[in-house]
């Protein structure tokens, strides 16, 4: 009588070893793979939350220094306001054409002939 328990013990390791190679190796090979791809995700998502605060920071920047410019520009509105003369007698003293004025200031024809006699160099 052949006794089976002795071919049960020696077949066993065989199969666990097959069973490895089959099944579980696979798993393995792929739990590694995602685990490389879970940290180069992590990366990713790091990096984009830096990039992210960046560009907050940046953006706040970028405000606060268009406020300081557009707190400037109004100020320099108000300063020109009333003013396109003076700064006209300033160019035509400097011997600016009549019509450099006009096209500068805004002024008419004749009032830039006129500002160019009374203040001009001739």
């Amino acid at each position: 009588m052949i006794d089976y328990t002795i071919w049960y013990w020696l077949a066993l390791p065989a199969l666990l070893i097959i069973y490895e190679l089959l099944a579980v190796l696979p798993l393995r090979r792929r739990a590694a793979r995602l685990m490389e791809s879970q940290a180069s995700l992590k990366a990713s998502v790091e990096e984009a939350t830096a990039l992210a605060v960046g560009i907050v920071r940046t953006n706040r920047a970028l405000r606060s220094r268009l406020a300081v410019l557009e707190e400037q520009l109004g100020q320099l509105q108000l300063a020109s306001t009333g003013r396109p003369y003076d700064q006209a007698i300033s160019l035509a003293e400097q011997g600016e054409a009549p019509e450099r004025l006009v096209s500068c200031f805004g002024l008419t024809a004749g009032e830039a002939k006129l500002v160019s006699l009374l203040h001009g160099q001739d």
